[in-house]
């Protein structure tokens, strides 16, 4: 059986457990990174090996012969030669100096190959914090017997990436734990792919990223040729970072994503750029990057300052951020493009950056500025952009800027915002097609730019402020809502075939009131979602999505053996939303947003099934047991229902039970049982005829409580049985699923996943209908008229009962 995206994952996240402690993920990451890429090495070398004896055995040399040629490098071609002490058979028998040993492996390791040179050196397993180690052999050992659960090989992943793929899930989760310090090497993935899509890399290009942290870009971008049907492996990548650590890092992600041929270097870029070609530095098609934000830098033993021809920012002050872009902008060609994250203040400040930001206006390379929700990234709050250069701009946005102003729109997260595939859709879409956009895009003249000496601040071109919210004073006082406001809303109405005269009756010209199937607030959520229009509607679109994937089931299931994802994705999306065409509750964004939002969680499914087949490790459980277990399911079922029932008994004669004072407030069934014991007791010990039958009741309450808590303990029991006695069996139809039955299962799992994906984005849609409802009747319905009426009910009813009571005459 293949290894899965989700149990990779996994299993490098238990990898992290076993360390996870007093360190955070800063402190104890390379480790795990250094005992992945020493399994994963030994792994593929392993294979490569016996590929070896067996080509060599083949030709009859001798056993003596042959163990000459398989300890030399030479021999393995693109495969890392790894010397015996590194490889894993004599990784797994170590139990003393556990932490020196391992750092020998590594170090052997990299004096045996020349690319990884400097890369494994800074890990030290032997590393303290004061006087104790970091991490104990004890721990270490748990750590190699972890890694030992699975081979890493090519051939033992679902998918070729599959490792890569689970590496970058190790390095987000670890940057999520180490918090700011996660900002040093990781850039949020979405926000990767949202740079990258904006940049459309292609075949035979050169692309460059000047602040690398972890490679996250680089890879991305060779990701971005592979989903777009163009040869991967025709790219040509470059990157370089000042943090030794985690230029390493990206050295081996490099490695575990099989990208063998990136150059990268270690060193800082505006000081030193590392990569020269004629006496200068070399020019790139793309270049891309997330510099970190507000540095100082210094200009003395500067290389190459001619780079820096709009000017020099302040040294201090930590405004290094112009001197990034104006780096990146001389690495590229003269049809380049480059995107770059950005601080806010790089639009407008002013000074000598407001010099710089003059003249790269004013020779009309800034394509587009685009503004980011805040919240994005690690370790700041700092509110971010992206801006878009491209020396070689499209005749029709030539003395233009496209501003975009997306900050209103993403996920949230528990501890950070992201982009949702919609979102980068949607910017991407804008931005390649220039569109203008109702509150958040234009194409603006440079004309206009520069009447604003220059200012680039987004929301002085797109404002995305809401509208002010009408507050009629009149239906405030005497009641009614305004027919102003609720005009607001029609096109919502209309959306769903609805009509403000579904929901309000006139009372004048000027003001309406709710239909009289609204007697209160809960009313209209009722009335909304069971109207007519809005259940035709959904009719409709499920129709539609009936007919697009009936058609896009056949192409799913030509997908083994026939890599057409990329083709399936490009056309697909646009035959979906063509589909949805006369559904008007959803806009051409929203119609993505589906597409993209499922395409999300299918991917690396489609991908497993182009190299693997329908297997069945793409079946979640419950399809399996809703499809072949319905009998034991409805059991399973029953028996919960009858624990359900059994609680609830058992909760009722808890709260039969009278207590006494502050034990009321705390009725466990513990608490209640040793009341009822102790009540019992001293009721015995009275002695007399009354007290022995009030102990006799009180017993029987407590017996009954005794029955139903071991007949729930036994019902749970068989619960936990019959569960145990279905995922044997699950398991076991797992291994012996036919071709058509786990076709037939992963294609109804992606069909529901799709389906939900649009029944979620309609529903939102409703509830908009329901929310504007809701808010008219909670600013009118009940006028300042009706309270001071209330008011004086009341008034006159406690003046009465005052009255009554002799209080007042």
């Amino acid at each position: 059986m293949k290894i899965t995206l989700s149990q990779l994952e996994q299993h490098l996240l238990t990898a992290a457990d076993i360390l996870r402690g007093k360190m955070d993920a800063s402190e104890f990451k390379e480790y795990i990174f250094g005992m992945l890429f020493l399994k994963r090495v030994s792994d593929q070398f392993d294979v490569e090996q016996e590929t070896i004896r067996a080509r060599w055995t083949k030709q009859k040399l001798s056993e003596k012969k042959i163990a000459e040629l398989l300890n030399d490098p030479t021999q393995y071609g693109d495969t890392f030669f790894v010397p015996e002490r590194a490889r894993w058979k004599n990784i797994l028998v170590l139990h003393d100096n556990v932490a020196d040993e391992l750092n020998k492996a590594l170090g052997t390791l990299e004096e045996h190959n020349q690319e990884l040179s400097g890369v494994l050196k800074h890990i030290d397993f032997l590393a303290q914090i004061g006087s104790k180690r970091k991490v104990k052999d004890a721990q270490l050992v748990d750590l190699i017997h972890h890694f030992d659960k699975y081979r890493l090989t090519n051939d033992d992943f679902e998918f070729p990436d599959l490792l890569g793929a689970a590496y970058e899930y190790l390095i987000k989760d670890f940057a999520d734990s180490a918090g700011k310090k996660g900002g040093e090497f990781y850039t949020p993935a979405h926000v990767v792919r949202l740079l990258v899509r904006l940049l459309k890399p292609q075949a035979r290009m050169f692309v460059y990223d000047p602040t690398c942290g972890s490679g996250g870009m680089l890879i991305q971008s060779k990701q971005y040729l592979d989903e777009t049907g163009q040869d991967a492996r025709n790219i040509a990548l470059y990157g370089q970072d000042n943090n030794g650590t985690v230029w390493a890092i990206c050295k081996m992600n490099m490695s575990l994503h099989n990208i063998n041929d990136a150059q990268i270097e270690n060193e800082d870029t505006l000081q030193a750029p590392q990569f020269i070609e004629k006496n200068y530095i070399k020019k790139f098609d793309r270049v891309i990057a997330n510099p970190p934000f507000s540095q100082n830098y210094t200009r003395a033993s500067m290389e190459y300052p001619q780079r820096f021809r709009y000017g020099f920012a302040p040294e201090t002050g930590k405004k290094a951020d112009l001197m990034f872009v104006q780096h990146m902008i001389a690495s590229l060609k003269d049809d380049g493009m480059m995107a770059t994250v950005m601080p806010h203040g790089v639009l407008f400040r002013g000074g000598i950056e407001k010099a710089i930001r003059e003249g790269i206006i004013n020779d009309d390379i800034v394509e587009a500025i685009i503004s980011l929700p805040q919240h994005l990234f690690y370790g700041t709050g700092i509110p971010a952009c992206i801006m878009v250069i491209n020396k070689q701009k499209e005749k029709d946005t030539r003395g233009k800027i496209l501003f975009i102003n997306a900050d209103a729109e993403y996920g949230e997260g528990r501890n950070q915002n992201f982009l949702r595939p919609e979102d980068i859709e949607k910017i991407d879409h804008v931005f390649t097609n220039k569109l203008d956009v109702l509150k958040y895009s234009r194409l603006v003249d440079l004309a206009e730019i520069k009447r604003n000496d220059y200012n680039l601040n987004i929301r002085r071109y797109v404002d995305n402020s809401p509208a002010p919210e009408i507050e009629d004073v009149k239906a405030h006082l005497e009641g009614g809502i305004p027919k102003r406001e609720i005009t607001l809303y029609e096109s919502q109405f209309k959306k769903y075939k609805t009509k403000s005269s579904d929901f309000f009756d006139d009372i004048n010209a000027d003001y309406a009131k709710f239909k009289s199937d609204v007697g209160e607030r809960g009313d209209i959520k009722e009335l909304v979602e069971t109207h007519e229009g809005i259940r035709t509607v959904k009719r409709q679109a499920s129709k539609a999505l009936d007919g697009w994937w009936a058609e896009a089931q056949k192409k799913i299931e030509k997908f083994p053996k026939n890599n057409h994802v990329a083709e399936f994705r490009r056309k697909e999306i646009v035959s979906f939303k063509d589909i949805l065409g006369d559904i008007k509750a959803l806009d051409d964004f929203q119609k993505a947003a589906v597409f993209v939002n499922w395409w999300e969680g299918v991917r690396y499914d489609l991908k497993a099934i182009v190299t693997v087949g329908w297997s069945s490790s793409l079946i979640p459980d419950d399809y399996v047991k809703k499809a072949f277990f319905e009998k034991e399911l409805l059991e399973i079922e029953s028996i919960e229902i009858s624990i359900a029932n059994i609680q609830e008994a058992l909760v009722g004669l808890v709260e039969d039970v009278e207590m006494d004072g502050e034990d009321e407030e705390e009725k466990t069934v513990k608490a209640v049982k040793s009341y009822l014991k102790d009540q019992i007791d001293d009721l015995e010990a009275v002695g007399k005829e009354n007290a022995k039958k009030e102990a006799e009741k009180l017993q029987l309450v407590l017996d009954d409580i005794k029955d139903k808590e071991a007949k729930l303990k036994e019902t749970k029991r068989t619960l936990k049985m019959k569960e145990a006695e279905l995922g044997n069996k699950v398991g076991a139809k797992e291994t012996s699923f036919t071709e058509a039955e786990a076709r037939e299962l992963i294609l109804q799992k992606f069909f529901d996943g799709i389906h939900s994906q649009l029944d979620r984005y309609l529903t939102a849609e409703v509830k908009e209908i329901i929310t504007a409802l809701e808010s008219c009747w909670d600013k009118y319905q009940v006028p300042l008229s009706a309270i001071e009426s209330e008011r004086g009910k009341n008034v006159k009813a406690l003046s009465k009962f005052l009255s009554q009571l002799g209080y007042i005459k």
